[in-house]
């Protein structure tokens, strides 16, 4: 009986994590922890971690780690995969070297999380290490390894892509739909989408993960309308349906394009094919769709459907309010997220209110989120936010201000702060500061002098008013 039980518990967690509700699979282990009478086998771990770092939780993370050190789980194959997996997602290094080294029995699958974790963490040269040290202990790397190598060739120094393609010939991989598929990716992160989409129509076997891979390359380097026309051309090919990711990424694309009409259709796609049913990651792609689109009735109609509700929904509504000069109507929607009380914003959501009030010139209410960022969320300010505030005194009016604001800054302004100054400074008429921020662009981007000395030049033009 328990057994029977214990069993149903897992399988529902795992059916949760599956369908992308984390936070109702990590409440139903919790309720099942707290009762005390069952013991959870080491089965249920992988996916509690996994809905953890989907959750962008550490601290959730950390806790499954300590119950699975008590109950002595830790130096199982599956929960240590999923825990190296889950420290390289949060670039916890040092977590990584203490369980990897600790592990007494390896496997082909404890090696190749290990070597995921290091490369997507760009250290090219620990990943590499692992990868020969792997094979003087006789295990021989399968298409899962070689795909997990792969990414880390993206950040690390300059290397031949004949090369990397010679290393996966010698390793008899050169054929393998998994290794090309992270191939694909990996030209695709450093802008070579020409030789990626060349070796796509090489692939004999097209699967749906080598479809989204190259529909995502070009979503991620902004060529949106090409990643469109391979999301239909997959959905014409009537061999293979487009999934929850591949309507995330296409949903973004018509974001990014205000293409309404073809986002209508993919929601549609969405809702016959019931990713929406429970899928926060699909739905608050259509939220920000409709936002970015200017028809905020859908996007309200989408929100208030929602049964249940993750940060990163509260963020998109506010941001659609924002980004259509409902500033009113952001904060009002921020400020009922905090009363909600179970949801913390993040420091996504701070960035999306700060920006809706630059947008509206809500100057007091910006500086008062701002300086409770720290205080009443325990939010650190980053660049990003100190981007938002430097935008909205910009906007205000308020130029030298918003010098002082930059000089003031704990940390070293970038170029995108000199630039928004530069510009609202150039509109507003503003000429000694258009010439400090110019005077700091030029420092630290001197091939874009001409650029900057164009904007001055037409402040001092006799026909610019």
């Amino acid at each position: 009986m328990f057994l029977t039980k214990l069993k149903a518990i897992a399988s529902a967690v795992r059916q949760l994590v599956h369908a992308g509700n984390f936070v109702r699979a990590l409440d139903l282990f919790s309720k099942f922890w707290n009762d005390g009478k069952l013991k959870p086998d080491c089965f249920i771990f992988p996916d509690l971690i996994k809905a953890s770092s989907n959750l962008e939780s550490p601290s959730l993370g950390l806790i499954l780690h300590s119950h699975a050190i008590k109950l002595g789980y830790d130096s199982n194959s599956f929960v240590s995969t999923a825990l190296l997996l889950f420290y390289g997602n949060f670039g916890n290094l040092e977590d990584i070297d203490t369980l990897f080294e600790g592990l007494s029995n390896r496997n082909i699958v404890t090696w190749t999380a290990a070597i995921s974790a290091y490369s997507q963490n760009n250290q090219l040269d620990r990943s590499i290490q692992l990868f020969h040290e792997m094979r003087m202990a006789g295990i021989s790397p399968n298409s899962f390894t070689m795909a997990a190598l792969l990414p880390a060739f993206t950040y690390g120094r300059e290397i031949s892509m004949h090369l990397i393609h010679g290393l996966l010939i010698k390793c008899g991989f050169e054929s393998d739909n998994i290794v090309s598929t992270a191939f694909i990716c990996m030209l695709a992160k450093s802008g070579m989408l020409l030789t990626a989409h060349s070796i796509f129509d090489r692939m004999r076997l097209k699967n749906l993960v080598s479809w989204n891979s190259m529909i995502l390359g070009y979503a991620q380097n902004g060529r949106f309308q090409e990643s469109l026309q391979l999301f239909v051309e997959m959905q014409n090919l009537g061999t293979i349906s487009p999934d929850s990711f591949s309507v995330v990424t296409a949903l973004c694309c018509c974001s990014g394009l205000s293409l309404l009409g073809q986002g209508k259709e993919i929601h549609g796609y969405a809702y016959r094919a019931g990713f929406m049913e429970g899928n926060s990651l699909v739905n608050n792609a259509i939220i920000d769709m409709y936002g970015k689109c200017g028809v905020l009735e859908f996007a309200e109609r989408v929100f208030c459907n929602l049964r249940e509700r993750d940060v990163a929904s509260w963020t998109a509504l506010i941001n659609s309010y924002g980004l259509n000069g409902k500033g009113d109507k952001a904060i009002h929607t921020f400020e009922k997220l905090k009363e909600n009380g179970e949801i913390s914003p993040n420091s996504v959501t701070l960035t999306t209110v700060l920006s809706a009030c630059s947008h509206c010139c809500m100057v007091g209410e910006g500086f008062k989120y701002f300086r409770g960022m720290s205080k009443e969320f325990g939010i650190q300010p980053n660049m990003k936010h100190y981007s938002c505030m430097v935008d909205l005194l910009a906007r205000a009016g308020f130029y030298r201000e918003a010098l002082k604001f930059i000089n003031e800054m704990p940390i070293s302004p970038g170029v995108e702060l000199w630039q928004t100054l530069l510009g609202a400074a150039t509109i507003g008429g503003d000429r000694l500061t258009a010439e400090i921020a110019s005077k700091h662009l030029m420092e630290r981007e001197p091939w874009g002098k001409h650029q900057y000395d164009c904007g001055l030049s037409l402040m001092m033009s006799p026909n610019y008013h």
